[in-house]
């Protein structure tokens, strides 16, 4: 039977903290491992039972409506075309194909066919896909290296595929020290894939072309595939990326390896997460490569064919007809210039510019704190931390706080103190409120 709720004050913080304490014990989890969800779940729980409202960070969702154009495609081919009826091919319907490869072409300068183009569900999919193909290319290499933090499911998808992981964390290592650590990795022998994204997950630093270049001369030597999540495109907002076919464009891998998965989403740059769908580009040479390994683990020894009817078609058949057709015709308006995705998405750059300071006003610190010596550009995350708290203590006394968040901890990351703070769902209207939480969370933890 649920407990009684309890109606209290917004501003009457700390809130109740037995009955917070009470609620904790019942999850029973350890707070500093608790994934994503399972902290979505706490907090929901506290919300119902004290009847409050949190500052929500936890959770790396759109804050920002869904682009129009892909909802009136959607209707459009379900009305129209009447596409529920069929199943939708799985290698990814034409028109999707075509405008992904012209996107990838318009915003990264990167010449591919649309055969390489393949929908996923999510980026989520083409993650869990890719390391499937990079983790048993070659037996004995079996290990996927993570460039951390990073995306905590990506983890527990290397768990459910039965593969090993190991991770390079970015706090110490960029420029060339992020090359010289990866080259030493890599010579051991064991390493098929290294996954990161982008602009970074929880840190949000980006990648350099020098590093980028480096990491490809790599992993063309030791044939290791790049798996590079760009669920942020073009989000770094320092450079002006987003006009079709014009410089500057996207720093991607693709320009220095051979051998690399690509993941676009459309769950940030169009806020289209809740329809699941994404495009997984492989590499034009790679897709084409034969490996024996993979016909003992997928029924198929060429790469591209491992990934469709190995992995695609049993997994899911494809992504919903609807959905693809969505996405078509974001990227077709996009491709043409009729329209600026990235404009919407600055909000966030916005938000976290007030989040930033809002943190640092009231004692609170950056844990990645810079991209090779510059500031960090303002997006969709950022890392904090507080003198004289782990990341677990800190994020269970925000909690009192009515401040949710996820420790740096589950995403891979060496540095225990820290949490991700994530922006995008907390609008204009609660930034006074998020103030007035931490100047009262600094009152009384005072430095």
């Amino acid at each position: 039977m649920e407990s009684v709720r309890i109606t209290v004050r917004q501003d009457e913080v700390p809130f109740d903290r037995d009955v917070i304490s009470n609620i904790l014990e019942r999850f029973d989890v350890e707070i500093g491992r608790a994934s994503i969800r399972e902290i979505n779940q706490i907090v929901t729980t506290i919300e119902k039972r004290l009847g409050v409202k949190f500052i929500r960070m936890e959770f790396g969702i759109p804050g920002l409506p869904p682009c129009p154009i892909g909802i009136e495609a959607e209707v459009e081919a379900l009305r129209e075309m009447g596409v529920p009826q069929f199943y939708p091919p799985f290698d990814g319907i034409p028109r999707l194909k075509k405008a992904a490869a012209e996107f990838v072409k318009n915003f990264i300068n990167i010449d591919i066919s649309p055969e390489c183009c393949f929908p996923t569900c999510g980026a989520m999919q083409g993650g869990l896909l890719a390391q499937a193909i990079a983790g048993r290319l070659q037996e004995g290499r079996d290990t996927i290296l993570f460039l951390d933090p990073g995306f905590p499911v990506n983890k527990i998808q290397n768990r459910f595929l039965g593969l090993q992981s190991d991770s390079i964390d970015f706090y110490d290592l960029r420029g060339e020290r992020l090359i010289e650590a990866l080259d030493q990795r890599l010579s051991r022998g064991d390493v098929g894939g290294v996954m990161w994204s982008s602009p970074n997950n929880p840190t949000w630093i980006c990648l350099q072309e020098e590093e980028l270049k480096g990491m490809g001369e790599l992993f063309n030597r030791y044939k290791v595939v790049a798996i590079e999540d760009l669920a942020y495109f073009g989000m770094d907002f320092r450079a002006n990326y987003g006009q079709p076919g014009r410089a500057p464009f996207n720093p991607t891998i693709a320009r220095y390896t051979n051998y690399y998965f690509m993941i676009i989403s459309s769950s940030k740059i169009f806020s289209y997460a809740g329809q699941r769908v994404a495009v997984t580009v492989i590499s034009p040479k790679f897709i084409e490569k034969k490996f024996p390994n993979l016909e003992k683990n997928f029924g198929k020894e060429r790469v591209g064919t491992a990934f469709l009817h190995g992995g695609i078609y049993p997994l899911t058949s494809g992504v919903a007809h609807s959905a693809q057709h969505g996405l078509a015709a974001m990227l077709e308006k996009a491709n043409r210039g009729e329209y600026d995705f990235l404009a919407p998405v600055k909000e966030y750059a916005q938000r976290a510019r007030v989040f930033k300071k809002a943190f640092l006003d009231h004692g609170f610190h950056l844990v990645y704190d810079n991209d090779i010596g510059e500031p960090l550009a303002d997006g969709f995350y950022f890392t904090c931390s507080y003198p004289g708290f782990s990341g677990a203590q800190l994020l269970e006394e925000l909690l009192y706080y009515g401040i949710s968040s996820i420790t740096l901890q589950i995403t891979g990351s060496t540095r225990g103190e820290g949490l991700r703070i994530c922006v995008s769902t907390t609008p204009k209207e609660e930034f006074e409120r998020l103030d007035f939480r931490l100047r009262r969370f600094e009152e009384d933890h005072p430095v």
